[in-house]
């Protein structure tokens, strides 16, 4: 079985077939070559009850809720959009005819969202959290601070600002 060091020799030579010069560079930040995309239009996840997540991304993160249509290819199943800020969007389906089961943690999942905030936002985040009573963890950095917290759905966000 791989140790630590045999990880880490994986990483610094993904590094060195991978990265730009820099390697810890800031989306956006760096010069050379451009990617074939303009980023993100909108991430489409999975959630069991439409009307709880409509409250939770509007009245917890204030995101304003910008379209309801019916999905393309199940026409039982709700598709929205909110506005997440920075031009991007976040986009849910539910999908009432399967069930409520949750996915499990694996290849092709996803970990977490990760959404930026300048401070002032991010600690508004951390009230907002507090006055709707919705454990979260606040991990603060040198430079960078996140807060942790999880939907109805229980997917996990992180809200992350610079200091």
């Amino acid at each position: 079985m791989p140790g630590h060091a045999d990880y880490e020799k994986m990483r610094e030579a993904l590094r060195r077939r991978y990265m730009a010069e820099s390697l810890d560079v800031n989306v956006g930040e760096r010069d050379g070559p451009t990617t074939l995309t303009g980023g993100v239009d909108h991430l489409a996840l999975i959630c069991s009850d439409i009307a709880a997540t409509i409250e939770f991304y509007t009245e917890v993160l204030k995101m304003p809720l910008t379209r309801i249509v019916p999905n393309r290819d199940e026409p039982t199943s709700t598709h929205i959009f909110l506005d997440m800020g920075g031009g991007n969007r976040l986009a849910f389906f539910d999908f009432p005819k399967h069930g409520t089961n949750t996915t499990v943690r694996g290849v092709g999942g996803m970990h977490h969202i990760a959404l930026k905030a300048t401070l002032e936002r991010y600690q508004s985040v951390i009230e907002s959290l507090r006055s709707h009573d919705i454990e979260h963890s606040i991990h603060d950095g040198k430079e960078h601070s996140s807060v942790y917290f999880r939907d109805p759905d229980d997917i996990l966000l992180e809200v992350t600002t610079n200091r």
